[in-house]
């Protein structure tokens, strides 16, 4: 049995497959198809919203996709959010499909965090799977800064254009250069292929820190009494409690609650004696558009806080997180370049799970226009 095609509207999934004899096919357990069509449709959805249908027939599949989204509904701050991720898993085999992302050209796939290739369309198939493994694959792909909306125009933008014909080296550590990066948690594809259907408790803590990965950071404006501000002397760490920033939102089915603190800002003369020090303003941390409902619980999560000594530009990022009964986390974002930040979550007594983590790459990359990062963790369950 192979699927063919998986198409999506608002409202809407379809999806074919070929193969003899009769079909059934549960959602979330329940039977919603039985007979031999090779085509079915799943009406009355809700938009942006991911599902998932076990396929049992000559074999046994799962597809897990998301509906569309109305264009003048997408969140321009972040265009992983409603990016279409259709995931097919067999026992020994799994194919990842996504919408292309304008200006990519090649997107370089990762297998539990080894190099797997390079695709220069917007799917990859791995067939040496095992059934009984875990698998996480890592999509990434970069572009020449876009500036305006993602769905605009299929063309490069101006700047886009001017980039590559100052032919500017286009890697990640470029000022000007776009990272896009997808995750994946297929998890064991054994898991996924029996009629059980396995609910989770919707008790997570999200916590997204940033902090400053060295002990001392010079001013650049040499006339300034403080000559050098601390930073926070350390790596990733989930329970450090050295950082520039800390949002923590606990996430059950009914509330989303959001706690917030800033680090203090400190400041040195050239001899590294104390001038000043003061905690930014946290009014900047934000959780809004909270939607908690049968299909799933989903926020937003604003950040924008700056240097309280000095005049600078502040550290922004957003996240859109939502949690579905089923287990089902779809976790996406943007953020600077700069400083370092760390993205974990936590379901019930278990330990942190990395989601996200970036290193800066300078302090100058929170100036605008610079280019940002985009990041997106999915799971399948």
């Amino acid at each position: 049995m192979n699927v063919t095609s998986v198409s999506q509207t608002p409202d809407q999934i379809s999806f074919s497959w070929t193969g003899e004899g009769s079909v059934r096919i549960l959602k979330d357990g329940q039977e919603v198809y039985n007979g031999s069509d090779h085509s079915f449709t799943d009406t009355g959805l809700e938009p942006g919203t991911m599902y998932a249908y076990l396929i049992k027939g000559g074999q046994t599949l799962k597809i897990q996709t998301a509906t569309a989204v109305e264009r003048e509904e997408k969140n321009e701050d972040i265009p992983l959010q409603e990016l279409i991720v259709t995931t097919v898993i067999q026992a020994e085999n799994v194919a990842v499909a996504w919408e292309p992302i304008r200006g990519v050209k090649e997107y370089e796939i990762y297998r539990n965090g080894d190099y797997a290739g390079t695709v220069t369309e917007p799917a990859f198939q791995d067939r040496h799977v095992k059934a009984d493994e875990s698998y996480v694959y890592q999509i990434k792909g970069i572009r020449p800064l876009e500036l305006g909306s993602e769905e605009a125009t299929e063309k490069p933008s101006p700047l886009a254009k001017v980039i590559d014909l100052l032919k500017i080296k286009k890697d990640e550590d470029d000022m000007l250069v776009e990272t896009f990066l997808i995750d994946k948690d297929i998890g064991r594809p054994a898991d996924h292929l029996h009629d059980r259907v396995s609910m989770r408790p919707l008790e997570y803590v999200l916590r997204y820190t940033t902090f400053l990965e060295d002990e001392w950071i010079e001013n650049p404006n040499v006339l300034s009494k403080m000559r050098y501000f601390t930073g926070d002397g350390r790596s990733f760490d989930p329970e450090s409690d050295r950082y520039r920033t800390r949002a923590e939102i606990k996430v059950n089915s009914r509330e989303v609650l959001l706690t917030r603190d800033v680090g203090a800002s400190e400041g040195y003369t050239v001899n590294k004696e104390l001038v000043e020090r003061k905690a930014a303003s946290d009014e900047g941390i934000a959780v809004k558009n909270v939607q908690t409902d049968e299909e799933k619980v989903s926020f937003l999560l604003d950040h924008s806080v700056g240097n309280p000594l000095m005049p600078s530009p502040d550290i922004i990022y957003e996240v859109y997180a939502a949690f579905y009964p089923n287990g089902v986390i779809d976790i996406s974002g943007e953020h600077d370049e700069a400083p370092h930040h760390e993205i974990y979550l936590k379901h019930k007594d278990e330990d942190w799970k990395p989601l996200h983590r970036s290193e800066t790459r300078g302090l100058e990359r929170l100036a605008p226009v610079t280019a940002n990062r985009f990041w997106r963790y999915s799971n399948v369950n």
